[in-house]
């Protein structure tokens, strides 16, 4: 009897001495933010008594899992913020933003109306058009910075990433091992501690499930199934890979399949999760159609300025010229590694005719040698839903005007049918735009023809300029002047009831046609000559047979603002387009379109803004479900140092009772 007192003492006194230490080591790491409490379980044996401790993690696995995941979300929309916030701030900011600067050219270029034969008034406006054109460089600069910088997170986020999933089959490999051992649970329980700290990590970087195996082992997949670590310790490698179709670094994931084969497995954007996935969908979402929309409005503003300084005449009684040069805004296309010709495509901007330039990348097939297709693609490169898909070919030089989508393309070399080519002509355009006028007298503020009534007419009529378009036929632009086939005079040659004889004669006198009993004395050049002329009049009013009048080159013309006030009013039309997917008539004007681009930003900050806070209280309160059973408690700890230390005395007092019995029926014995 004694003899099983003593081996149920020794049992017990073991077994409660593992419960002190395992009570102390919760103690000593109550502020150990890795650490799982533990408890000591008492195995019965099958003989009844106790037969040996094992120590278990107080550990709740739901609650645990759901945190990495809450850690994910969380994680996914801090890395987001971070680099959207900025955008938002600068885009909004008066000082820094592109909109206060194309305020202040309008109005300085309208200070220069109210005086046009100032030098100084006009040396300002082309300040503010330099200030313009800085404004719109610098701010593409800070977008190409801002996309550098995600280039840097990604690659520094994939390293880490490979690191911990190292680690993780590291233990798991440990875990195994150590798993064969009796004695073995607080090694084991620490191997699990530092493995839920390794996952919780990678939880920051990527979303990923986990599936725990027999052997202890963990298997960790991405959030699209693909395997990162096995149960047996293997990991696949994760990379970043320059896209040659998008020029973006793209997440991989590389399987190692043994004799040195790897195949690698693209993984979406929207796939991973984490800060990774959120740097890349602040990437593609935010920052890139930021950068094309902000090309775009560049190079509208720039263009549509070329297009009407042009129309004008400068303060050397010279045609008007550009004020900037779009010729760097040629963007080279990106051939889809399935291509199998030699081909290659460039994009530029068809100035004079870039109405319908649009924001969105272009995605460029070539159906034969010289036949293509071109349309509107989304950040994916597919095509945006109700785009246009424009057909054509090109000329033997390999070029094409596309005024659908309001560029020129070029085809070189020989691409075989089916060959596609993404080509980004906003993208960059912002950044490649430049002042090229320096001189004020340049600057084209008055008409280039003007129109006068004949002194001697009797009807009660004037003649009026009604449209100025590009000088393409009827100007002697070396001389100063109007060529001798250029229109130069109206006369009414005869009147029956209120329909009119209207006769047209060049500069040099000769007829270029009549408009016999027309009712319409609007735009009367185009009416006789055809086509689309250089420039066009009206006659409004009553006027009389014999009536005659005259249009000629605007030669000293310098207090005209006629062009001026055209250039003016450019900043009140509609002239950016909206969406490559909807009609390519533009429906923006220029202050529309940077408010567009920067409410777009702006919602899209305070969306995530508030999805991070209902992810924060969402991991909050995870957070505070694992700790009720993985945390530890000091109150219960000290309750539980007490109950195992009288636990441990009760113990000891049965080994000294049985070895008093064993004493006394030793003397009662001899």
């Amino acid at each position: 009897m004694s003899f099983d007192l003593l081996n149920i003492g020794k049992n017990g006194i073991l077994a409660h001495q593992q419960s002190l230490q395992v009570t102390g080591q919760n103690i000593n790491n109550a502020n150990t933010p890795s650490y799982v409490r533990e408890r000591t379980e008492y195995l019965e044996s099958q003989y009844g008594g106790l037969e040996r401790v094992r120590v278990q993690r107080m550990i709740d696995e739901f609650s645990n899992r759901q945190l990495r995941t809450d850690i994910s979300r969380v994680s996914f929309y801090e890395a987001n913020l971070e680099q959207a916030e900025q955008l938002d701030t600068l885009l909004g900011d008066s000082t820094t933003n592109v909109s206060s600067t194309i305020e202040s050219f309008f109005n300085t270029l309208q200070d220069a109306n109210n005086d046009p034969g100032s030098v100084t008034a006009r040396q300002l406006v082309l300040a503010e058009a330099d200030g313009m054109v800085t404004k719109f460089n610098d701010f593409s600069s800070y977008l190409n910075d801002q996309e550098d910088i995600i280039d840097e997170r990604l690659k520094l986020s994939t390293e880490r990433v490979n690191s911990i999933a190292e680690n993780i089959g590291d233990l798991n490999e440990r875990i195994f091992a150590a798993s064969g051992s009796q004695n073995a649970n607080g090694d084991v329980n620490a191997l699990k501690n530092q493995r839920d700290e390794q996952l919780r990590q990678l939880a920051e970087l990527v979303e990923f499930s986990v599936v725990e195996q027999d052997n202890g082992g963990l298997s960790v997949n991405l959030k699209n199934g693909q395997p990162l670590v096995l149960e047996d310790g293997r990991f696949n490698s994760v990379a970043v890979k320059n896209n040659p179709n998008t020029e973006r670094l793209e997440f991989v994931l590389r399987k190692d399949h043994g004799g040195g084969k790897q195949s690698e497995f693209v993984v979406r954007s929207d796939e991973i999760g984490g800060s990774v996935g959120g740097y890349l969908e602040y990437r593609d979402d935010i920052l890139m159609p930021t950068q094309r929309r902000l090309g775009q409005l560049a190079v509208r503003i720039t263009d549509t300025l070329n297009s009407q300084n042009q129309k004008g005449m400068d303060l050397d009684n010279q045609l008007g010229r550009k004020l900037f040069d779009l010729s760097q805004t040629q963007a080279s296309g990106l051939a889809y590694e399935e291509n199998t010709g030699n081909g290659e495509v460039t994009v530029g901007v068809l100035e004079g005719n870039s109405a319908s330039f649009p924001s969105e990348n272009l995605q460029v097939t070539m159906t034969s040698a010289t036949d293509y297709e071109v349309v509107a693609v989304d950040s994916n490169g597919q095509p945006l839903e109700g785009a246009d898909v424009i057909t054509g070919t090109v000329d033997g030089a390999g070029n094409a005007d596309i005024e659908e989508y309001g560029i020129t393309l070029n085809v070189a070399n020989t691409p075989a049918a089916g060959d596609r080519f993404l080509v980004k002509p906003a993208e960059s355009a912002a950044s490649e735009i430049e002042l090229v006028v320096r001189r004020p007298e340049d600057l084209a503020l008055a008409s280039p023809i003007r129109v006068q009534n004949n002194i001697d007419n009797q009807g009660a009529a004037e003649i009026q300029i009604s449209e100025i378009n590009a000088p393409d036929d009827y100007y002697d632009a070396g001389n100063n002047t109007l060529l001798g086939t250029a229109p130069a005079r109206i006369e009414v040659t005869g009147k029956t009831g209120n329909a009119y004889d209207i006769e047209l004669f060049d500069k040099d006198g000769n007829s270029m046609g009549t408009l016999a009993g027309t009712t319409d004395l609007e735009n009367i050049v185009g009416q006789i000559a055809g086509g689309d002329p250089d420039y066009d009049v009206s006659i409004v009013g009553e006027p009389s047979v014999g009536d005659s009048y005259s249009i000629e080159y605007n030669t000293n013309g310098f207090d005209d603002n006629s062009n001026g006030q055209e250039l003016a009013d450019l900043q009140r039309q509609q002239l950016v387009r909206r969406d490559g997917a909807e009609a390519e008539d533009p429906t923006m004007t220029f202050n529309e379109s940077y408010a567009r681009l920067v409410s777009d930003v702006g919602s899209r900050v305070s969306q995530n803004r508030v999805l991070r806070d209902s992810a924060e209280a969402i991991k909050s309160q995870t957070e505070a479900l694992y700790e009720s059973k993985a945390g530890v408690n000091l109150e219960e700890e000290a309750a539980n140092l007490i109950q195992y230390q009288q636990a441990y005395t009760a113990s000891a007092r049965i080994i000294t009772t049985s070895q008093t019995i064993f004493d006394t029926l030793l003397r009662s014995l001899g």
